[in-house]
């Protein structure tokens, strides 16, 4: 190799390094920093790298800088990811909740919003065959406060909306109260709520204050952290073996995808 062309390499590598710094923390992640740079990528160190596209990319952002900043305890970050991810939630509600009000309603039949099921409990890769499914667990607790959790109802019907928010609530003496049709899904590597019946109900809880819901099943998917990233671009959760979107898609909203980036992120540095 000559010397001019063993400058060059040495100038490419630091502009590779120079780059890839800002996206990459060594500590928390391998030395390969894309899976397109080599197929063996280790599972657990790819960051997509269209993960700013959306302006809540700045959720995921903080957090990942208070990682590398090493200032808080593990206690402190779970509880501003938790805020945080509230905070998305609420903007999926409002979103879910415009669109209901414009007379754009669903049913369980329609294609809403990407897809009726808000988190799906299983995807599947299409290219290399391979499903991915969650794993359900005991629950650890009785209830669940949609107050503090992350919480998602799958509202559909503009009339259930409006008359709910008229006939309960603490203004009109009538509190939500958890009943038996009021069932959700817990995704606790995710710390969110999905309401999947009983929603408009539900709906007006989470408006009010110290609510809980009773009648919930609980589900793990960390073990989908090593092999799932999402994509901002495409609104979808990809295989990271192949890099190919996992079925269905897109997901119900990109606030999602934010989520479960956050979870994946603190799970890689053993917060969870």
């Amino acid at each position: 190799m000559s010397i001019k062309s063993l400058k060059h390499s040495l100038s490419s590598l630091k502009l590779a390094k120079k780059a890839t710094s800002t996206l990459f923390n060594d500590e928390i992640f391998s030395s390969l920093v894309s899976r397109y740079l080599d197929s063996e990528t280790p599972n657990n160190s790819f960051i997509n790298s269209s993960i700013n596209t959306s302006s809540n990319a700045i959720f995921y952002n903080t957090i990942y800088q208070l990682l590398k900043n090493k200032n808080l305890s593990n206690e402190e970050l779970k509880a501003i990811s938790l805020k945080f991810k509230k905070i998305l939630t609420l903007e999926l509600q409002k979103n879910t909740t415009l669109r209901i009000l414009k007379g754009e309603n669903a049913n369980h039949l329609s294609n809403f919003g990407g897809t009726y099921d808000i988190f799906p409990t299983e995807f599947f890769c299409n290219n290399c065959r391979k499903n991915f499914s969650v794993k359900m667990i005991d629950n650890e607790t009785n209830a669940l406060n949609i107050n503090l959790f992350p919480t998602v109802t799958t509202l559909w019907s503009q009339k259930k909306l409006l008359n709910n928010f008229y006939t309960i609530g603490e203004l009109i003496n009538n509190p939500f109260q958890p009943e038996d049709n009021n069932r959700a899904e817990f995704f606790k590597s995710l710390n969110l709520i999905i309401i999947y019946n009983g929603n408009h109900s539900s709906n007006v809880a989470l408006y009010e204050n110290n609510n809980h819901i009773e009648n919930f099943n609980t589900y793990d998917i960390s073990h989908w952290f090593q092999e799932i990233y999402y994509d901002p671009k495409t609104n979808t959760l990809n295989h990271l073996t192949c890099g190919k979107t996992l079925e269905p898609h897109p997901l119900f909203h990109e606030n999602l995808g934010y989520i479960y980036e956050i979870s994946r992120l603190l799970f890689q540095n053993q917060i969870s």
